[in-house]
């Protein structure tokens, strides 16, 4: 065992200039890993599987990071227990690390904004699951504004978010509506506003309005007085499939298209790769070469998701998407939201009497008025 003290002093790293504290580390007989070794010239970020570097990048800030999240979609081996090199860590890039399986964490520079996060999820962690952070530098906080703006936060759902947006990785578009009234005066003077990713649930007792919202949204019908722009425009001036849309009764089709086909409609033309990829993504590629009518409700649910994901809808709109489900398929329902909230990260819309989906955690709420027809 040997103690390292750092002391008081200023440091230049990559052209910025950070006060070092005085900080002590104790470090024990460690086994030598890969990961502890300095970087290859250029190389800013490298993960390990072990010994073996699965994953390297030049880039800046986080965008390593994000390519790194973006890697492990379809990765094969190890997806935890992993080691990775950075040059520097803060509360941001831990956050990223630790999302992605990464559990032993060399920095040249960390913050102990980084470190005191990592502490608090090692509280309620396993022994063997604990995550390690060494660096050879130490600060208080790196000085960027991504640090600051994470400090007060805990919620990794909630930051990883704004990660994403901050890093332009969302998929969706801002949408705005402004005094929205119905013909039959059930909407009165409806306004909200949406970040592109945002993600509403709108509740509400029947006839208050919100299957004619979606319609509006969607472009199927117009708002006589109000306005609705996505994207900067109005629903009918949107390009193609910028719009998904999943109306309640998807029972009552009564065409017989096998599931590849239902899903082929979000792309405009048979593309195989596409088409097993968002099967894949809702966990319905054992589907494939069903008839779409044969299919149970939770089954068709899941084909309609997928031929959204196939178009990269920007802008979800669902409209009671656990109506008539069982328990079982309500809940594959809520978990392929939760996951497209945090991946691909369109705007989404949902209309539910569910209780259970209508308190998801980290979505926004509008309750309609009870007016009732």
């Amino acid at each position: 065992m040997y103690q390292q003290t750092v002391l008081h002093s200023t440091k230049r790293f990559q052209g910025r200039s950070f006060k070092l504290f005085p900080i002590s580390v104790t470090i024990g007989h460690m086994e030598h890993h890969a990961y502890l070794d300095p970087l290859p010239a250029g190389k800013t970020l490298q993960v390990f599987e072990d010994d073996t570097c699965i994953f390297s990048s030049q880039g800046k800030w986080l965008h390593p990071l994000f390519d790194f999240d973006v890697f492990m979609q379809s990765y094969q081996g190890k997806r935890t227990g992993l080691y990775a090199h950075d040059t520097a860590i803060g509360k941001a890039a831990a956050l990223l690390m630790v999302r992605n399986g990464i559990q032993h964490i060399h920095a040249n520079l960390a913050s102990r904004l980084a470190k005191s996060y990592i502490d608090e999820l090692n509280k309620e962690r396993e022994t063997e699951t604990q995550i390690t952070l060494v660096a050879d530098t130490w600060v208080d906080l790196l000085l960027c504004a991504t640090e600051d703006e994470l400090a007060p936060l805990m919620d990794g759902d909630q930051m990883y978010l704004m990660l994403r947006r901050r890093a332009h990785l969302v998929q969706g578009v801002e949408v705005q509506v402004k005094h929205l009234a119905s013909p039959y005066g059930v909407l009165k003077d409806l306004s909200f506003h949406l970040l592109p990713g945002d993600h509403l649930m709108i509740v509400g007792e029947n006839g208050s309005g919100k299957t004619t919202l979606l319609r509006m949204l969607a472009g199927i019908t117009r708002a006589p007085a109000g306005t609705i722009t996505i994207d900067g425009k109005e629903p009918d001036q949107l390009a193609r499939r910028t719009i998904g849309y999943i109306p309640q009764s998807t029972d009552s089709t009564h065409f017989s298209l096998t599931v590849e086909e239902v899903v082929s409609l979000g792309v405009g033309k048979r593309d195989p790769k596409t088409i097993d990829k968002a099967l894949r993504r809702v966990g319905a590629l054992s589907l494939k070469g069903r008839s779409y009518n044969t299919l149970s409700g939770g089954e068709k649910q899941k084909v309609s998701l997928a031929r959204c994901l196939a178009q990269k809808a920007k802008l979800l709109l669902f409209d009671e998407p656990t109506a008539s489900l069982d328990t079982a398929s309500k809940r594959m329902v809520r978990e392929i939201l939760s996951s497209l909230a945090l991946s691909e990260i369109p705007t989404i819309i949902v209309v539910t009497h569910d209780p259970e989906l209508a308190e998801m955690r980290g979505w926004k709420t509008l309750a309609l008025g009870d007016t009732h027809d």
